[in-house]
């Protein structure tokens, strides 16, 4: 396999990235540490490792060497920046994208070579924001609010 996507993690952030890909025809392993995750999507045809991603064995088993892309769609921070290191040792051309939790663990993440970072708690802050000004512009124009009270 050449020019694939490895996803690191088959929660719901990694099966959104193989839903993508496969709909766009781009060739992806999956490398999972659960062991019943791993069982199921072999058996529904999905090339899978199970392992952990930060593991340089594991990593070459996934075929980081070939790889376009690296998306570590997992919750452990210190595992994704371990993962980062080894996957720019071993090829420094692939992309890695890395999700975290906390904003200081991402820069961490770019620090020690991710190209993109998924901070999640960004994420959950512009959404925050997104929402709330949704709702105050709908007070806003809302009839009983605009309406100018009778003489």
């Amino acid at each position: 396999m050449q020019d694939h996507v490895i996803i690191a993690g088959f929660g719901v952030g990694g099966r959104f990235i193989a839903e993508y890909l496969k709909k766009q025809g781009i060739p992806f392993v999956i490398v999972e540490m659960n062991a019943a995750t791993c069982d199921t999507q072999q058996r529904l045809g999905e090339r899978i490792v199970q392992g952990d991603i930060s593991d340089e064995d594991v990593l070459r088993d996934a075929g980081v060497e070939t790889a376009a892309i690296l998306a570590l769609a997992i919750p452990n921070e210190q595992a994704a920046l371990r993962a980062t290191e080894v996957a720019n040792d071993i090829r420094s051309e692939i992309h890695i994208i890395a999700a975290t939790r906390y904003t200081s663990t991402g820069l961490r993440a770019l620090q020690k070579g991710a190209d993109e970072v998924i901070v999640a708690e960004q994420a959950v802050a512009q959404e925050f924001y997104r929402r709330i000004a949704a709702f105050v512009s709908a007070q806003d124009a809302s009839p009983a609010q605009n309406a100018t009270p009778a003489p």
